[in-house]
């Protein structure tokens, strides 16, 4: 994907007077500005190729040009500006030798870093043929730009400095073609669609709504977005890598993350569904899509153990999950006798030392998957098990029972043993714990209602002397959408977090 980073202007937060270096090479955390939004695209895409465009004069005094070529991995191009622009928008087409095509393009902001999947978000939106997009987070504050949808998920207004919903725009706009942009930014700028002068990328995506084209959105936590255009919030910025730096620990061999999802599915192709459960469309991506969103975690891989049915029937979605990159499948043709059966087949594509999560494929949760296993990491934990309080004891859970010092002591399929109701996501610190215990339990034929679970593997792991811990969330933060009633339920849900 190329990348068009517009930082030609002179921010006022950053005054010459007070400000010996131009903005992107202010330090924070012994690196220039630009080096942390460059790391932050790479680190998700590393194919990326860069379009910046900059000041003459902050080239010839400060080498900028050459910075930023030996910060990018790739060959970048540089767009030296003598005059300044009157906006974004103007800076941008500085640039359109190297945009005006049909290759999609994405504009971002030079002072800013987004800590999701950004090339799965990209992918999303080139599956979707949007002919535009952007990425939201939550806010109410004038200071961003803003973008107002309906409940098909499109963005019917965009506007900037001036509140229309909860999405802010994280200013990160995705063109389907450079072109596109290149016709909206000109016919912007013929309207005068202007903010106090200043013509900015926000409203030309409202060129694409006035012809009828296409604009979509993704939703980021606001925690996921980190803003650095003022001195307070480099600070703020500087302050978050200093905690994080203190808090994650190393682990020294990547996540794998197994999803077991060889089910029938069959009440929704009762309720008339025509694509298998894993492919069903859940907001404009896949089922299955939206669950591997959910877990991303950094260098992270997926094995999903697929009904054989199912990726024949779908030839066109496997190949788009394999195109990821992170994404192995493992075919299932058989019906196995539990969970436990399922995720040992994906025993032969598993590193056994290597750390390894099991989640369900129907379910999405309210939180940080990275922080989850970096609790476990750094607490030294040969599993961990995410919970949750359940005051009504639901036998329909797993449950977890714990000692003074917070660690299991005992795991139990349907039975409450106490209040601490299992979420489905369990994590080995090791894939063969998992494999080891399983086969144990197996060999002992431990079954509950005739099946072999995941949680009672935690009992042969205790029995080891292996330390198994918790992590908590709250109750409401689990989202089921494993039925049509739980999936339209969900999906209520996100037209209210929206209005």
């Amino acid at each position: 994907m190329r990348y068009l980073v517009p930082m030609a202007g002179q921010s006022d937060f950053f005054p010459k007077s007070e400000y010996t270096f131009p903005k992107p090479l202010v330090e924070i955390g012994g690196r220039p500005m630009i080096a942390h939004v460059i790391n932050g695209i790479q680190a998700y895409d590393p194919e990326a190729e860069f379009i910046f465009v900059v000041r003459k004069e902050d080239c010839d005094r400060f080498s900028l040009d050459s910075s930023l070529a030996l910060l990018c991995d790739r060959p970048c191009k540089v767009v030296p500006l003598v005059e300044p622009t009157r906006g974004s928008a103007c800076t941008a087409l500085m640039a359109i030798e190297e945009i005006a095509d049909d290759e999609p393009l994405v504009i971002c902001n030079g002072d800013q870093v987004i800590n999701a999947d950004i090339k799965v978000i990209n992918d999303r939106f080139l599956a979707q043929e949007v002919d535009a997009a952007v990425i939201t987070f939550p806010s109410v504050h004038p200071r961003w730009s803003y973008a107002a949808a309906n409940d098909e998920g499109s963005v019917i207004e965009v506007a900037e400095k001036r509140v229309l919903s909860r999405r802010a725009i994280a200013g990160y706009y995705f063109f389907r073609r450079g072109m596109g942009f290149v016709e909206a930014a000109m016919k912007s700028i013929d309207n005068n669609a202007s903010v106090d002068g200043s013509f900015y990328i926000a409203p030309t995506l409202n060129e694409f709504i006035l012809t009828t084209g296409k604009v979509s959105y993704h939703d980021i936590r606001e925690d996921q977005f980190h803003s650095m255009y003022s001195p307070q919030r480099v600070e703020v910025y500087q302050r978050w890598l200093e905690a994080r730096a203190l808090a994650e620990p190393v682990m020294q061999k990547p996540l794998q993350i197994v999803i077991p999802m060889a089910g029938l599915g069959s009440r929704f192709a009762n309720a008339g569904y025509a694509k298998p459960k894993p492919f069903i469309d859940v907001n404009g991506a896949t089922m299955i899509e939206r669950v591997l969103e959910n877990l991303q975690t950094p260098d992270a891989r997926f094995i999903l153990l697929a009904r054989q049915e199912h990726v024949d029937a779908e030839p066109e979605i496997v190949k788009k999950l394999l195109a990821r990159g992170d994404v192995e499948i493992v075919p299932v043709s058989k019906v196995t006798e539990g969970a436990a059966c399922t995720i040992a087949l994906a025993r032969p594509v598993l590193d056994p030392d290597a750390p390894m999560l099991i989640a369900n494929c129907d379910q999405i949760i309210d939180f940080e998957c990275a922080a989850y296993i970096r609790d476990a990491v750094s607490r030294d934990l040969a599993g961990s098990i995410l919970v949750f309080h359940d005051k009504d004891r639901d036998p329909k859970w797993s449950f977890a029972k714990l000692d003074a010092a917070g660690l299991v002591t005992e795991v139990q399929e349907k039975k409450a043993i106490s209040d601490l109701a299992t979420v489905g996501l369990y994590y080995f610190a090791k894939a063969h714990y998992f494999m080891d215990s399983a086969l144990d339990m197996i060999a002992k034929n431990e079954r509950v209602n005739n099946e072999f679970y995941v949680c009672p593997v935690y009992n042969y792991m205790i029995a080891d002397k292996k330390v198994t811990g918790v992590f908590e969330v709250k109750p409401d933060a689990m989202h089921g959408i494993g039925t049509p009633a739980d999936l339209d339920a969900y999906l209520e849900l996100l037209k209210t977090r929206a209005a």
